[in-house]
């Protein structure tokens, strides 16, 4: 099929992105509450740090997150020719960036492994969200 007979992919309303979002938080949250209790069980004085000492925390610090990504990429389907390029390649770069206050910050009783965990449950987040939304996305446009 060439460009020309190709069909015109229609964009996901707002209900669909609503939807689309809710799941990618649910799923994140689900992983990221699963690895950081299998995390703490193991290793259970990283719950002395303040970013891992708090199940309710993580959950709305992953669901947050899930919510904005969903509005970026909605946003970009709008404005971008490949709107899943450009998304992934901005979460990478939060991804990065979101690595920083684990390591950096003064936080009392940080360590090397309780940071290392903190940015490890960026990268769970990170990857069920993408996924998430990314599939969801091109399943949306593709059923039209």
């Amino acid at each position: 099929m060439t460009a020309l007979n190709a069909a015109p992919r229609s964009k996901p309303a707002a209900a669909q992105w609503l939807v689309l979002g809710a799941l990618a938080a649910a799923v994140a949250t689900a992983a990221v509450l699963i690895v950081l209790a299998l995390a703490i069980a193991i290793w259970p004085d990283i719950a002395l740090f303040k970013p891992l000492d708090s199940y309710a925390r993580a959950a709305l610090f992953t669901i947050i997150p899930a919510f904005a990504a969903t509005g970026l990429l909605a946003w970009l389907v709008g404005r971008r020719a490949d709107p899943v390029r450009a998304f992934v390649r901005i979460a990478a770069v939060v991804l990065l960036l979101s690595f920083i206050p684990d390591y950096l910050l003064p936080v009392p009783d940080k360590t090397l492994l309780a940071s290392t965990v903190a940015a490890f449950l960026h990268v769970i987040a990170a990857a069920a969200i993408v996924g998430v939304l990314v599939g969801g996305y091109r399943r949306l446009i593709n059923r039209g």
